[in-house]
């Protein structure tokens, strides 16, 4: 297997108290996210899937856990398979391609740097987390409860939110079929449901939507994905003899999301039976060893369909080349399924920080504002909480500080929209709280 490539992700941030609040400041304990497209190069345009596949922006609300490298990509040689919305069983060919490939102990081996030599060490959770590096030594290298308990607490701030998403991709290139695929998506998107529960509604309808059962999930045989997973990248051979048709194409994402399983018995027989600083090379030989302790666990699956031919077909964006115009295509397709993702499931779910506090001309608050606006699916009746981030007794607490607060004016920072120099950059939410501050938090209810 090619060895996914994990490079250092931040700077170091040192604080020195054992508890405090971060008034004033935008630190804050960010999810981390490895994004891996699928793509089928026996399709139409797998080339410039592809191509968009390596340029996608990362969704910056999130840590990149392969920084620096660019999404591994997995190439299947294969048609990609469009199965029914009520087939909820398609994450397992996924499941097994990930297990087989050991992606849960490579995240492991990231945030505690592993080396085969040396063993473990806490310097990333020290830079990511906000720890004081010092100190956190000195208690753990003394065995005391207040290490382990920053130890623990780092674990389950950082590690433990550790996110893979797997999105296959595909493009349709016949505008009617393309249209009724938008329309099934959006319909599953705007509901919110499971696919299995649309499926049933739509195909009991009289909508003559007969398309169900031929244009959602997608998979392969789980032995070729388990190849294309090990290999996880390849060449760029841009297609120059296809000819896109502008009117109704449209990329089909079916976005499967997975979250590192770092419950209390998986890092107990991490510290106890493998974790080492000194080289133990017992120690070392067993974590290598072993294949049965960490894995993924499945969270959820969103299909997701953008159609150009009623979003895009206009203006700047109908003038570009297509390749620019499949590229605006996924990453908009990527971020409203990352979207509805977070609004399904809390645990994906993202702070965003307070840039600025906005105020009237006589001074007095009138709202904050946060860089988050329509790529992030932000709404106005959309409800969000501000919450303050706090150090105590070695643990990271959530203090409530407004319980709702809604936007008022929208930033639109989607991909592909040109921005005003003079453009506020953020979205601002109403508030007369006095006692808000840069560095509070949002997230969405």
């Amino acid at each position: 297997m090619k060895k996914i490539a994990f490079i250092a992700l931040m700077a170091f941030v040192a604080l020195t108290a054992s508890a405090q609040d971060l008034s004033n400041s935008t630190s804050y304990h960010r999810s981390s996210l490895l994004v891996m497209p699928v793509v089928h190069m026996q399709d139409s345009f797998a080339n410039e899937i592809v191509y968009s596949a390596q340029n996608l922006p990362f969704p910056d609300r999130y840590n990149d856990m392969n920084e620096g490298q660019g999404y591994p990509i997995v190439k299947l040689n294969d048609h990609s398979n469009h199965k029914s919305v009520k087939d909820t069983t398609m994450h397992r060919t996924y499941d097994l391609a990930l297990e087989s490939v050991g992606l849960a102990k490579e995240i492991v081996k990231h945030w505690f740097m592993f080396d085969s030599v040396k063993g473990f060490s806490t310097e990333r959770l020290v830079k990511e987390g906000m720890y004081d590096a010092s100190e956190l030594e000195k208690e753990l290298a003394a065995g005391t409860l207040a290490g382990m308990i920053n130890l623990v607490d780092a674990g389950n701030e950082l590690v433990g939110k550790s996110f893979v998403l797997v999105n296959d991709m595909s493009y349709i290139n016949h505008a009617e079929r393309a249209q009724m695929v938008s329309d099934v998506c959006d319909a599953i998107s705007a509901v919110g449901k499971d696919a299995q529960t649309v499926g049933n509604e739509l195909s009991n309808s009289n909508t003559g939507l007969t398309i169900l059962d031929g244009v959602l999930g997608l998979a392969g045989a789980a032995s070729s994905l388990v190849g294309a997973f090990a290999e996880l990248a390849g060449d760029l051979t841009k297609a120059t003899n296809e000819l896109l048709d502008i009117k109704g194409f449209a990329v089909l994402e079916a976005t499967y999301l997975y979250q590192l399983d770092w419950n209390e018995e998986v890092q107990n027989t991490f510290f106890s039976k493998y974790y080492t600083e000194t080289g133990d090379p017992a120690k070392i030989a067993a974590f290598l060893a072993d294949n049965e302790t960490f894995h993924l666990k499945y969270i959820g699956t969103m299909p997701t369909v953008t159609n150009n031919a009623t979003a895009f077909n206009a203006g700047a964006y109908s003038k570009m080349e297509q390749s620019d115009q499949i590229l605006i295509t996924c990453a908009r397709t990527m971020d409203d399924a990352i979207n509805t993702l977070q609004a399904r499931f809390p645990e994906f779910r993202v702070y965003t920080p307070v840039m600025d506090i906005v105020t009237d001309a006589k001074g007095k608050v009138i709202g904050i504002l946060a860089g988050i606006g329509q790529k992030e699916g932000v709404t106005l009746k959309k409800k969000y909480v501000v919450k303050e981030m706090v150090f105590q007794n070695g643990k990271t607490l959530y203090k409530e500080v407004i319980p709702t607060i809604k936007a008022d004016q929208i930033w639109d920072n989607r991909y592909g929209v040109e921005q005003d120099e003079n453009a506020t950059r953020g979205t601002i939410f109403k508030t007369k709280n006095a006692k808000v501050y840069k560095g509070l938090l949002l997230i969405e209810k």
